[in-house]
């Protein structure tokens, strides 16, 4: 015969091992005796015998159903199975049994929310403060049912009375916190999970989310103190990591970045968006060689992988290796089925190229793939006005416009034209228009200039042009440009300041031109011959170079010298009454 008494006390004293064993000796006699049954599966259920435990109690309650007590061990059991929807049947079965059952109330309300049934989670919280008002866990519930319903507003209240029941508690905070980051108030998301972590210094998911609410401020560097405290908590977590990888880029710490993104591809070498996400940082540093390596090896082992080998393509652009840019583009085009972005990266690296009419075709496709492409349309009436199409031209920049109508390279390239096709009052305005959006911008500032320049507005030309070397006081074509607009003032020795530094950037036909033009103007007669000179060694039927080397010569009283270069002019062009004329006065 069982000893019950003694097997009662075996759980009384926690000795579950040796109750289940006596219990399941008993029951070999006794196998149908409910109490053998119900002691065994208690014994079970201690020692998370999760399985056996639910056979004992389902058969206690197929022969005692009104036992609240046993159908509430068999719907913990249900629940640590996961079999949710008969542990929410079985806890509904003991409250229905037993009103007051405040456990079961507990356990239903968290299969609730596991079930994703949250009207029905508050309904059972709202039930069980009837019978206890005091604890804080049908407040919880209440608010993280709203939580998940997205009623954010109505969270609050809950949480805050459940902190009231419960002040020390740190789910509490960090779900109130979140509740405030879902209602834009991360100021008051931030106080609570700063509170969380006074309160346990020592558990990551505070750091955590104090860095996440800061990262959401855009407040990268308080976010990065707070996430690395999470990743030296919780190594191993990562998403702690990720998050705070993305901070370090944010606030421009790539290196540390780079030390992340290394250590989460030991643990995920298969995840292609940390690699990508590498490849960025090394980019950033300046180091493209090692972001090109990585990417070749990538490109390689999957040369389908279009978005690989696109970031290739422009690295090797960056470091001006279009052939080889080209190369990939034709095979992403080739072995997949490009879209109108990727065939607007083609034209524009075609374009580059210098094949303008392959360029020009793909453009147009991609344009019939996607016509709101308003950045397709402006690269395609480039190549219009530099094949001089200026009523096509005109008509793609104006579709440019249409669709988007603040974008700067579109209204900047508009003045272009307009300033190229010389109308410079209408070039005025769309330049005036692209500064208002980027008002530092040194290439706008520089050709509104020479626009005025053109307009003869030469104060207002010098004005912006002193603003372009404000910006950029080295960038040899707005020295070049400068000096242009200081010899039309008459500012010669102005001029010649940047004229110098222009040239010995880019001793190009003009620059040496205008120079030599200023000194003659200074009264520098041989410092321009030489200037002249050399320029004629390189275009010897240049008229112009030609007629300053005779103006010169004449200044220096040398006419010889001068009727040398004036009878070399009118062999070239006879028809130039200037150079006759000059030939008349020193003959």
């Amino acid at each position: 015969m069982a000893d019950i008494d003694r097997i009662n006390e075996l759980v009384g004293n926690k000795d579950f091992e040796e109750a289940i064993k006596l219990a399941t000796e008993a029951l070999l006699d006794e196998p149908d005796n409910i109490e053998l049954i119900k002691l065994a599966g208690l014994a079970e259920v201690n020692t998370e015998d999760w399985v056996k435990a639910k056979s004992h109690f389902e058969t206690v309650v197929k022969y005692s159903p009104e036992d609240a007590t046993s159908w509430f061990y068999l719907a913990n059991c249900y629940n640590n199975l996961g079999d949710f929807i008969s542990a929410k049947n079985a806890y509904i079965k003991v409250i229905e049994l037993r009103n007051e059952y405040l456990e079961a109330y507990k356990s239903l309300c968290v299969v609730f929310l596991k079930l994703n049934m949250m009207s029905e989670a508050v309904e059972y919280a709202l039930k069980a403060q009837v019978y206890d008002t005091e604890d804080y866990i049908y407040d919880f519930v209440i608010g993280t049912a709203y939580l998940k319903l997205k009623a954010f507003d109505k969270s609050i209240e809950p949480f805050k009375k459940a902190l009231e029941k419960e002040p020390d508690n740190f789910g509490i905070y960090n779900s109130l916190g979140t509740a405030y980051m879902a209602m834009n108030q991360s100021d008051r998301a931030i106080e609570c999970y700063q509170k969380a972590i006074e309160m346990f210094p020592d558990n990551p998911m505070g750091y955590f989310n104090l860095g996440s609410a800061y990262q959401i401020q855009q407040n990268h560097k308080e976010a990065c103190e707070y996430l690395k405290k999470a990743v030296e908590l919780d190594d191993d977590d990562e998403v702690f990591k990720t998050t705070y990888a993305l901070s370090l880029v944010k606030s421009e710490q790539y290196n540390e970045a780079i030390a992340i993104y290394k250590k989460l591809l030991v643990q995920h070498p298969e995840k292609e968006n940390y690699k990508f996400s590498l490849v960025n940082c090394y980019e950033a540093i300046g180091d493209i060689q090692t972001a090109i390596n990585m990417l070749e090896g990538i490109v390689y082992l999957n040369p389908k992988f279009a978005l690989p080998a696109q970031k290739l393509a422009n690295l090797y652009i960056k470091i001006n290796k279009l052939s080889r840019a080209k190369e990939l583009y034709d095979n992403i085009i080739l072995k997949n089925n490009p879209t109108a972005e990727v065939l607007h990266q083609y034209a524009v690296l075609s374009s580059s190229l210098c094949d303008t009419d392959s360029a020009e075709k793909i453009l147009k496709k991609a344009i019939r793939m996607n016509p709101d492409m308003a950045n397709a349309h402006k690269d395609l009436a480039v190549i219009y006005l530099n094949k001089r199409l200026f009523d096509y031209a005109d008509e793609e920049f104006k579709t440019a416009m249409k669709i988007a109508p603040n974008n700067f390279d579109i209204l900047f390239e508009y003045g272009n034209f307009l300033y190229s096709t010389s109308k410079n009052t209408e070039a005025e305005r769309y330049y005036l228009e692209a500064l208002n959006i980027e008002p530092e911008n040194i290439l706008a500032l520089t050709f509104m200039a020479l626009n005025k320049l053109i307009l003869n507005q030469l104060d207002e030309a010098k004005e912006y042009i002193i603003k372009a070397l404000k910006i950029n006081h080295h960038h040899e074509y707005i020295q070049y440009c400068a000096g242009r607009i200081f010899y039309a003032r008459k500012e010669y020795e102005e001029a010649k300041r940047y004229l110098i530094k222009a040239v010995e950037q880019n001793p190009d036909v003009e620059t040496q031109n205008t120079l030599a033009l200023t000194y003659y103007e200074l009264g520098d007669y041989k410092q321009a011959i030489n200037i002249f000179e050399n320029l004629l060694s390189k275009y010897p039927e240049n008229i112009s170079v030609l007629r300053s080397l005779a103006m010169c010569y004449d200044k220096l009283k040398e006419n010889d010298k001068a009727l040398e270069y004036l009878y070399k002019l009118t062999d070239i062009f006879p028809e130039d009454e200037e150079a006759q004329e000059m030939i008349r006065n020193l003959s």
